[in-house]
């Protein structure tokens, strides 16, 4: 039995290979193809032989293919797996599949040739978008967990730990600048009667509500929560004792005027201003219990003085402020 020429064994190894394989002349025609790449592309046995390698290319990538196939002639260096070389490929169907390419260059029967091994990227491109997809899910999943965490549920303000981060964050900004920091305690009146004498579903009603109205009529810039049960609180930064007695006012006066189902509702108001008199690098900022424990004393003089109508607390906020060789700051 004669042995087998070089070339045929060449031939019978692109054969055997268990990955896809063609074989491509310099003018870009499939000189040979093995049963894998016939597999892969649903061909019938030989039909790709004698093919130009762009028919299995989709139409709309078919002249850059071209273009790159010529700068590779013009250049032959092996290219082999694993450098992104991402392409598609139309199968007989006419089905795309994502295929990653390997290329290199072989003298074959007296003629130059290029070996493109063609990897079936079709499970690990559904690998990526199952995990994109996940991520995306968690990422989102991240997001609900943080408004969550900062989101009152019956009213959809804000709650109270996360006012109170941002009245912190505020206070800082407000004392390193000079700025005036406005804030209201807001309280619903004879709350305790109401949810006794139409129930607490009736009463929530009442709070969203009530939210609503604040929400709607607030600034852009003011920061509205509700810090607990039947109590709200507002943020107003740059608003000074005038402007927060002005929203103050503003806020109550549209809850009162509201319309409401069963009987109707008014809002006891405490306001506070922090205010420095100059801007310094290392202020003293005042704590947040400190702001709040003085709204809720202009708050309790409203409720004492006969509810619904608001109240400021006398004293300042802030250590410059308490400096007695500094003039008191108009009201």
């Amino acid at each position: 039995m004669p042995a087998p020429t070089e070339t045929g064994l060449w031939r019978a190894a692109v054969q055997s290979s268990p990955s896809a394989t063609i074989v491509v002349d310099d003018a870009g025609v499939i000189v040979l193809a093995n049963r894998a790449v016939e597999a892969l592309l649903g061909c019938g046995q030989g039909a790709l032989l004698g093919m130009a390698v762009e028919t299995l290319v989709p139409e709309h990538m078919r002249d850059r293919h071209a273009a790159n196939r010529q700068a590779f002639a013009r250049e032959t260096v092996s290219r082999p797996m694993g450098r992104n070389r991402d392409l598609e490929v139309r199968r007989h169907d006419g089905q795309v599949v994502p295929v990653e390419i390997g290329l290199t260059p072989v003298q074959a029967a007296g003629r130059r040739c290029v070996v493109c091994v063609l990897l079936d990227l079709t499970e690990r491109k559904h690998t990526e978008e199952r995990i994109s997809e996940q991520a995306a899910q968690l990422q989102e999943a991240n997001a609900r967990l943080a408004e969550l965490a900062t989101t009152d549920s019956l009213t959809t303000l804000w709650n109270r730990r996360a006012f109170l981060d941002q009245l912190n964050v505020q206070l800082e900004f407000a004392v390193r600048r000079a700025r005036p920091l406005s804030l209201l305690i807001l309280d619903v009146d004879h709350f305790k009667e109401y949810n006794d004498r139409y129930g607490h579903l009736a009463g929530d009603e009442v709070l969203r509500k009530v939210a609503q109205v604040l929400g709607d009529l607030a600034r852009r810039s003011d920061i509205v929560a509700r810090i607990g049960g039947e109590e709200f609180a507002i943020l107003l930064p740059e608003a000074d004792r005038s402007g927060a007695l002005t929203l103050g006012e503003r806020f109550r006066a549209a809850i009162e005027a509201s319309s409401w189902p069963r009987r109707p509702i008014t809002m006891s108001v405490g306001a506070t201003t922090v205010r420095f008199r100059a801007a310094v690098p290392r202020p003293v900022v005042p704590t947040y219990s400190q702001v709040l424990a003085t709204a809720d004393r202009a708050l309790y003089r409203s409720k004492t003085e006969g509810r619904n109508r608001v109240s400021f607390a006398d004293e300042p906020v802030g250590d410059a402020a308490d400096d007695p060789e500094m003039p008191p700051q108009p009201a």
